[in-house]
């Protein structure tokens, strides 16, 4: 692939997005334009790009923050029409704007210094593609079936203390959701069913005990392809499982804590098989005990039984077979032997 020659710096918001195209060698000379966030306002960016661009669609590298999935469809778009595409995490672009000393944020700003920030980082980014529609499906349904979950344990507690009219509507949604819930459980193990490659990968991390089948799934489907993660503690980073350390001289030495940059839906899918793992997967058991006398806390060692859960289900599908409680912890890739503080 040719090196692009131009950046495009783009705001994404609901109804619209901002761009903001530069070449890459020079800030002083900017195209910017907004376009409606929909097929119509993708094939009016092409032909604008067209117009001002470099001329052939490969040379342009376009940057987009990821956030929500306001932005789903115009990676796509971009994707399809040869466009270099790279989605950055939004705390990166913030840590660079505040570097900027950037005190009024608009989206027209915000466009410019994503583009900025695309320009001095290129060599750090890694290009965007798009999941299989197979996968695609997979992490909708799972996402579905939270934010379903999400919703039934909201009204839940509302009814707790509910009485009167709240409390047969909050009884009535309670029950509803649950059911809802169930469909989609089913819908997700029949779809996984008739995917050869998913139903494999599945049936190998839901051999590990404590984790079920839909918790399988969703930790799949919040994961990029497992050929792409090439090492266990990138998938750790991937849903914010990672370390941040503070050290500086002989002042600053602070515990480690969890990035949190990463997936959130995974690291809530992980929480509960954590706490059953604790108790039935003998490498986690084996792992909890041994910080429990060392006077770790219960959150810290729910946190640790998440990573190693994790870094399990990553072993089973990347080695292709199904778990083994004689595995040492040096048979699992990419392991690591830094402690942790949860934050």
């Amino acid at each position: 692939m040719q090196p692009a020659t131009h950046i495009l710096g783009i705001d994404i918001a609901k109804d619209k997005f901002d761009v903001n195209l530069r070449p890459l060698e020079s800030s002083d000379t900017r195209w910017e334009a907004s376009f409606s966030n929909n097929p119509k306002g993708f094939q009016a960016l092409h032909r604008w790009l067209g117009q001002n661009g470099p001329g052939s669609p490969s040379l342009v590298h376009a940057c987009l923050e990821s956030t929500s999935r306001y932005g789903d469809a115009l990676a796509e778009f971009l994707h399809q029409k040869a466009y270099q595409v790279s989605l950055v995490n939004p705390r990166r672009t913030r840590h660079y704007a505040d570097s900027q000393l950037t005190r009024t944020v608009n989206d027209t700003i915000d466009a410019r210094l994503i583009a900025d920030f695309c320009a001095s980082q290129r060599y750090t980014l890694s290009l965007w593609e798009p999941l299989s529609p197979e996968h695609h499906q997979l992490r909708d349904l799972t996402r579905a079936r939270q934010a379903l979950v999400d919703d039934r344990e909201r009204f839940a507690n509302m009814l707790e203390t509910a009485t009167g009219l709240a409390r047969k509507t909050f009884l009535k949604q309670v029950r509803q959701l649950a059911r809802q819930v169930k469909e989609l459980d089913q819908a997700i193990k029949q779809f996984v069913h008739l995917v050869p490659q998913l139903q494999e990968q599945v049936a190998w991390a839901d051999s590990v005990p404590g984790v079920g089948l839909i918790t399988a799934a969703t930790v799949i489907a919040e994961l990029p392809p497992i050929q792409k993660i090439p090492q266990a503690a990138q998938a750790v980073a991937l849903f914010g499982l990672d370390l941040i350390k503070k050290t500086s001289g002989s002042s600053v030495d602070t515990p480690a804590r969890l990035s949190r940059m990463g997936s959130r839906r995974g690291r809530r899918a992980l929480y509960m098989p954590a706490l059953t793992a604790l108790r039935c997967n003998p490498i986690i058991r084996e792992l909890g005990q041994r910080l429990q006398n060392k006077g770790r806390t219960g959150k810290y060692i729910v946190v640790a039984a998440m990573r190693k859960l994790l870094r399990l289900i990553y072993g089973v599908i990347k080695q292709q077979r199904f778990f083994d409680p004689q595995w040492t912890a040096q048979s699992q890739s990419g392991s690591s032997t830094q402690t942790l503080v949860p934050a």
